[in-house]
């Protein structure tokens, strides 16, 4: 039988967190590398201020950030990585699935975009199978991310900006080094 040949190179697995407080929580971090590994890159910080959709569950003062992890997957694969995040926040929940403390938006970069999975359909997002869709939320030209036209508020906004930069070059390095 012949090897299966695989499609593309491997994508950075990266998480935006919506995490309670302005300081990344270390149990938070411990529970996150011992699902994904280590993280190869942690991000500032960002008050989630222009919505306050998650707050009925979560809370107040809430701030989302990105990391990345030194594994990386084949992007076929980021159905698998969005249940296991699902599961994630269950397990840390504060009193059931309707309590969340933490929502983990597992997704994927590579050289051209930022792609979330998610289990809401819509019109721009592609059908990736296992009840998965897929929604490109940045795009990268010019030495920048830009926000698609249907991106989240803090997506448009883009404070993950530097984070995103460092993120892509690093990984571009270690992709090109081997």
């Amino acid at each position: 039988m012949a090897e299966k040949k695989q499609f593309c190179e491997p994508v950075q697995l990266i998480a935006f967190v919506l995490q309670r407080g302005p300081e990344w929580d270390a149990a938070l971090l411990e529970k996150l590398e011992e699902t994904w590994g280590a993280i190869r890159h942690k991000g500032k910080l960002f008050a989630f201020d222009k919505t306050d959709y998650y707050e009925p569950e979560m809370g107040a003062g809430l701030y989302r950030g990105v990391l990345s992890f030194e594994k990386c997957i084949p992007a076929e694969t980021i159905a698998l990585e969005k249940a296991r995040s699902n599961e994630f926040e269950l397990a840390f929940a504060d009193a059931g699935p309707e309590h969340r403390c933490v929502n983990v938006d597992i997704g994927y970069m590579d050289l051209d975009k930022v792609v979330l999975p998610s289990y809401k359909r819509g019109p721009f997002k592609l059908y990736a199978g296992e009840g998965v869709w897929l929604d490109m939320l940045l795009t990268y030209a010019k030495g920048e991310f830009h926000p698609t036209a249907w991106a989240f508020d803090d997506f448009k906004r883009n404070p993950y900006q530097h984070d995103l930069q460092l993120i892509r070059e690093r990984w571009r390095k270690s992709v090109r080094s081997k």
